[in-house]
Parts: structure tokens; sequence; C-alpha cells
């Protein structure tokens, strides 16, 4: 497993630890019904809670990563599953990119 992994945050590589990830996901209040949100659709599963990439990553290192790409992939980098909301039409049509 991966100790480190680098995230774009305006422009800037910025580095993560796995450490940061962990400590910051047991500060975080997970992902929940009650507080879910459709505008967060990529989550990484630490310890026994979802959260959302782009809160995870700016709750670790005090930087907003410039996309959730960057920071799904620094997460899968340092070994977290990374999971998508996948609800409408991306459930019976699969996301555009994705079809031939």
């Amino acid at each position: 497993m991966t100790v480190n992994a680098t995230f774009l945050s305006d422009g800037v590589r910025r580095e993560v630890t796995l450490a940061q990830v962990q400590r910051a996901a047991a500060e975080l209040v997970p992902v929940h019904s009650s507080t879910f949100s459709k505008n967060q659709a990529w989550f990484a599963l630490v310890g026994g809670g979802l959260h959302y990439v782009v809160a995870l990553l700016k709750e670790a290192t005090g930087h907003q990563p410039s996309t959730a790409e960057t920071a799904r992939l620094a997460l899968h980098d340092l070994g977290f599953p990374v999971l998508a909301l996948a609800y409408g039409s991306l459930l019976a049509d699969g996301h555009p990119a994705h079809r031939e």
C-alpha cells in the first residue's frame, strides 16, 4: 500500500499521506442519507465510513482539490476503495462516455 499520493489544487500538485486521510476521516462525520448531496457523487471508504472525496482531502490537507477526479485518484492510489453514485439515467443508460 502506498503511504502518500498527490492531487491538484488550484494548479499546484499537493501531497497527502495515508495517515492524514485516516485522521481526517476520524474527524469528519461520514456521509449519511440525511446529509446526502447529488452534487457530490464520488466517495471513499475509510474505516467503516463513506466520505465525499473532495471534502476528505480538503480536511486532510487544508487544500481544496481542483476536481473530484484528482481527489478520487489520489485516494485510490492510497488504497482506499472509491465508489461512485449512480441514479436516474446513469442506472438506465450508463455514463455517456462509457457507451459505444
